[in-house]
């Protein structure tokens, strides 16, 4: 059994769950589907396929992601939101909203 890990402050709670690099941006790429490993990674092609691993395994630990193996050959695997990942969405998407209004000029057209 893996012992819980305590916090002092619940923000530092939500980043260790939810922040880093990729976390948001694999939150926000599998918000409005289900998407298979390969899907995920042609839509962040700067994360390598070692770190995407690490990060959809820890989302899926904490319960915001879950993945769901199709049999076949090769077998298939998608990553969805959970119940519980779903209601991280408005809060990425509520400092979405912020960046674009206080840091438009700091974002390409690509961003």
């Amino acid at each position: 059994m893996t012992k819980k890990r305590m916090y002092v402050c619940s923000i530092e709670a939500a980043m260790d769950v939810i922040g880093g690099k990729w976390k948001p941006h694999i939150l926000w790429k599998i918000k409005d589907a289900p998407l298979r490993f390969g899907a995920i990674q042609e839509k962040l092609p700067a994360i390598s396929q070692k770190m995407l691993t690490r990060q959809l395994r820890a989302l899926e630990k904490d319960r915001l992601v879950s993945r769901t193996e199709y049999p076949g050959m090769p077998p298939r695997v998608e990553y969805a939101l959970t119940e519980r990942g779903q209601t991280v969405i408005p809060l990425l998407a509520s400092l979405k909203d912020w960046a674009e209004e206080e840091l438009a000029d700091q974002i390409t057209a690509n961003g």
